[in-house]
């Protein structure tokens, strides 16, 4: 059980969550195909001396990310103008124009498009998922559909992109590590990571953001710590998108620094928030328990908007209530798929108009105003409950 982000021993566990999908957002065509994805525990454990919160039982042998990985957000216009504003802010701040750029675990490559339009840059994308034909062409875009290694360090890079990514990859510390030597000879390049942040999931008793496909959950100051001890320099180191997206900014450094990045939060200030997440999680789920079950019993119809990780880790707990039987989604690559381990369809906005839900269940509570202006446009005013 040794911390896979420093190697230490000094690690206990604080959460076990049974029979999770170990997978959740990949595409299933048929139920019987969904219901038979396997299901494991997962633990969550802390590291006492870098703070870092991973999976201590999670599967490595586990093909996650190569059969149908569907996690496109750009069809969101919440979403849309978020990354559009951030990646703006984030090419003025350190020039990014005509340059190149590689991102490791690019997906279907929506976000190095927008970077390489903004900022007229040339980008390489690096993910074995790549789906080809989902863009637009642009000449100034290439991908390859292999995972990121020590090889590609011979690619053209002044920014190196890793969004959403980490959280996935079990033994970071040798992930980072080979991100170093790929760029010893590019003293210059920029590094930019983000990443979901555990603070806001201790703090709120976030359960749904739990689930098997994440078996690295980060803090500022686990994850700034973690370059810091790989040779980087941490040039910034913040939250973004209601606290939820963890962003950190570096570049390579001759030695290891030590001194920390002012948003870094101490290992005994973490601990503190996962001694109160143990105490207080199973009140959260006790409170979603009671409320679902007084929903069945007046007959509601309850839907859940926003398929993928979320309502994967939010079902995980509930499905076998039976009170939630459909879940929305706007991406028109997930409607029609099955919810692996659940077996609930995904269905569009419109399914809506037929059903008349009277509540619904928003995962991600950033798109409550999208979500509700797309209800009214249907003539629907069920109750919105976000998370």
């Amino acid at each position: 059980m040794k911390c896979t982000n420093c190697k230490s021993s000094d690690t206990e566990k604080f959460f076990i969550l049974k029979n999770a999908p170990v997978q959740s957002i990949v595409t299933i065509k048929t139920y019987e195909d969904a219901i038979a994805v396997p299901k494991k525990d997962l633990t969550l454990t802390f590291c006492n001396n870098c703070g870092f919160i991973f999976n201590s039982t999670f599967d490595t042998s586990l093909d996650m990310y190569t059969k149908g990985y569907e996690d496109q957000q750009g069809f969101s216009a919440t979403w849309m103008k978020f990354i559009t504003d951030f990646t703006e802010r984030f090419i003025d701040k350190y020039g990014i124009r005509n340059k190149n750029v590689i991102e490791i675990g690019c997906g279907k490559g929506d976000f190095l498009q927008i970077i390489c339009k903004l900022g007229n840059n040339q980008g390489i994308g690096i993910d074995p998922a790549y789906v080809p034909g989902r863009l637009e062409e642009n000449p100034n875009l290439r991908f390859i559909r292999e995972f990121y290694s020590e090889s590609h360090g011979d690619l053209p890079a002044d920014v190196i992109v890793c969004r959403h990514t980490m959280e996935h990859i079990y033994d970071n510390h040798t992930f980072v590590k080979t991100i170093r030597k790929a760029i010893r000879n590019n003293p210059d390049v920029i590094v930019l990571i983000e990443v979901p942040s555990i603070v806001r999931i201790l703090k709120i008793n976030a359960f749904w953001d739990i689930f098997y496909e994440h078996c690295s959950y980060f803090s500022p100051g686990s994850l700034a710590r973690l370059f810091r001890w790989n040779k980087f320099d941490v040039l910034d180191d913040y939250l973004e998108y209601d606290n939820q997206y963890l962003f950190l900014e570096a570049k390579p450094s001759d030695e290891i620094t030590e001194t920390p990045h002012p948003a870094e939060e101490s290992v005994a200030e973490l601990k503190n928030y996962v001694d109160q997440f143990v105490v207080t999680v199973n009140e959260e789920l006790d409170k979603w328990r009671n409320r679902l079950q007084k929903m069945k019993e007046d007959n509601k119809k309850v839907v859940v908007w926003g398929g993928g990780s979320k309502s994967v880790g939010f079902l995980t707990h509930f499905n076998d209530m039976n009170v939630i039987k459909h879940v929305v989604d706007i991406n028109p690559h997930m409607q029609g798929n099955y919810i692996p381990g659940i077996g609930i369809q995904y269905v569009p906005p419109k399914f809506l108009e037929t059903y008349q839900p009277d509540s619904v269940i928003i995962m991600n509570g950033v798109y409550e105003k999208e979500i509700e202006k797309m209800l009214l446009e249907m003539n629907l005013k069920p109750e919105l409950i976000s998370l």
